[in-house]
């Protein structure tokens, strides 16, 4: 019998029958004509026509301004595709992930952006509903109905961390006061709490940003501090986090560790006994040789510390702070970066509030390890090095408006006083 009609189950439509068919539906044919010819449902056959002109959503994710990878997202097959601008482990969205599946998708929104934005993990379904048009209106970022640009480091919200105790990895142990440090689930951000001491919650957290501020403004190369906050238990914290440098590569070797390992000490007499610049630059002597590194570059980064230290009234430079970077793939020592600068403008000290003057107050802020007055130490360190030389375009220092305490604001003054004096 003669099928005069065409009708019956057809074999699978090639995406050039597809396009064809499109062609004539927008050209004015009817969709229940085009399908009868098909010999498919009309529903089969306009689904089909939606899935020829799905365009995969595109996110780009940024890190301070730089495009570190692009995420191609097919939400209708579940599937992501990404490309990778950046080498840097800790700057890409997926980290190690070279080809992440789309449970790992998942865990990134929910990370990053679901919960800032109030959404949940069960309404991600949600964020596609015709074709190429996906509501993703309340994520954070700019989208244009076909890409979502996701912005770090821009961003005006907090993020919270959540702690177990399993997560923790260090607490800072004092006489009377403790400090919460750990990393995140996914390795990507060192998180440190602020200090407590005597019960005292101390604002160390507001030093560890300003001297962020400052290193920028002086050129000295540092771990950039962010404000967060931690819950740990039923208690919520201030608090700073950073890229965890150890995922792009870098083990951190203490001073002192690395003075061990060549039978030296900077507990010995001779060291004790030296002046301030003798021992900056007995210091930089010992990096350069372990490190097979340039005198004069590690004699720069002695400088940044002490300078930085200054500036902030670090009280807490000790030798296992600084030291230098290890790098794996290279098999090589290597500069590191500035850390560890918030014990300092008074907000480390919870005795602040029984001074009587700055000056009085003053007689507990030393720098280490000179174990000298850090306006006293500026000076000797600018008749030695010429700081505006060193950090040219320096009118004078700004701290930013984090500042409260009366203390604080005096220091503040006084080293933007005495800045401006040098030649």
């Amino acid at each position: 019998m003669k099928n005069e009609r065409n009708a019956g189950r057809k074999g699978r439509l090639t995406q050039a029958q597809v396009e064809e068919l499109n062609r004539r539906w927008k050209a004015g044919e009817s969709v229940a004509e085009l399908a009868e010819e098909c010999g498919i449902s009309r529903q089969a056959l306009y689904k089909r026509f939606q899935d020829a002109e799905y365009v995969p959503a595109r996110i780009d994710y940024s890190v301070e301004g730089e495009l570190c990878t692009r995420i191609e997202v097919d939400f209708r097959k579940e599937q992501i595709q990404i490309v990778n601008y950046v080498t840097e482990l800790s700057k890409r969205a997926f980290g190690y992930e070279e080809h992440p599946d789309w449970d790992a998708f998942v865990d990134f929104l929910e990370r990053y952006y679901l919960k800032v934005s109030g959404l949940k993990e069960k309404q991600i379904p949600l964020l596609s509903e015709r074709g190429g048009q996906y509501s993703l209106a309340d994520l954070e970022g700019v989208y244009d109905g076909r890409s979502l640009q996701i912005r770090l480091g821009s961003d005006e919200n907090i993020p919270v961390f959540r702690f177990s105790k399993g997560d923790l990895m260090y607490y800072r142990s004092d006489t009377d006061g403790y400090q919460l440090k750990g990393i995140t689930a996914d390795r990507r951000y060192f998180v440190k709490a602020q200090a407590v001491m005597a019960g005292v919650k101390l604002r160390d957290w507001a030093v560890e940003i300003i001297a962020t501020g400052l290193c920028k403004q002086f050129g000295i190369p540092c771990v950039e501090q962010k404000h967060g906050r931690v819950v740990y238990g039923k208690t919520e914290y201030d608090a700073v986090y950073s890229a965890n440098f150890e995922l792009d590569g870098y083990s951190f070797a203490s001073f002192e560790n690395l003075l061990e390992r060549c039978n030296r000490s900077s507990k010995e007499e001779e060291f004790i006994r030296m002046d301030a610049v003798s021992k900056l630059k007995w210091c930089a002597e010992q990096l350069a040789e372990i490190g097979s590194i340039s005198y004069e570059r590690a004699e720069k980064y002695m400088l940044d510390l002490a300078v930085l230290d200054c500036l902030v009234g670090n009280v807490d430079r000790h030798m296992r702070n600084f030291g230098l970077f290890f790098r794996n793939d290279r098999k090589c020592f290597e500069l590191p970066l500035v850390f560890d600068n918030g014990m300092g403008l008074f907000e480390h000290d919870y005795y602040r509030d029984r001074y009587e003057s700055f000056d009085e107050a003053m007689r507990t802020v030393y720098v280490s390890p000179y174990g000298e007055d850090p306006f006293e130490l500026m000076e000797i360190l600018d008749k030695e090095f010429h700081l505006k030389k060193k950090y040219p375009g320096i009118v004078e220092p700004d701290y930013g408006d984090a500042l409260t305490t009366p203390f604080a604001l005096e220091y503040e003054k006084r080293m933007c006083e005495l800045w401006q004096r040098f030649d």
